[in-house]
């Protein structure tokens, strides 16, 4: 067996419509495909998907609990040419922020903000360091 890059990402959400507003208005993603409890975006290679909490919980055959705010399980990571720029505009759009963009030692300036379901987002400006 031999995986290589992943085909998509699923996001589990509490509210659907919350989620595909954030998504599309605030971050910009366009919706590719929506079918009841289930929502895709044109995100590339990897696609990007939503998936409803209860859907999912039916899906497993077990129920699922909402995530804590204070214990992350991932981040979903875009690159953005301005880190700055990219965070005050989402912010003002509504997105939640969590960290203010600062440049970090492995050569990014980072910001984080958290999408309605409490997931954090991740903006990374390569700052091209020698």
């Amino acid at each position: 067996m031999e995986l290589s890059a992943p085909d998509y990402i699923v996001l589990v959400v509490a509210d659907l419509e919350r989620a595909i507003r954030f998504y599309s208005d605030v971050l910009g993603l366009r919706l590719a495909h929506r079918a009841e409890a289930y929502a895709q975006f044109d995100t590339g290679r990897t696609r990007l998907a939503l998936y409803t909490r209860a859907a999912m919980g039916k899906t497993l055959g077990i129920p699922l609990v909402a995530p804590s705010e204070d214990a992350p399980a991932f981040e979903l990571g875009f690159k953005v040419d301005d880190a700055e720029a990219a965070y005050a505009e989402i912010v003002r759009k509504g997105a939640r922020p969590v960290t203010p963009p600062i440049d970090r030692s492995w050569g990014q300036r980072t910001a984080y903000v958290r999408d309605p379901d409490g997931h954090l987002v991740e903006l990374a400006q390569d700052l091209g360091r020698s």
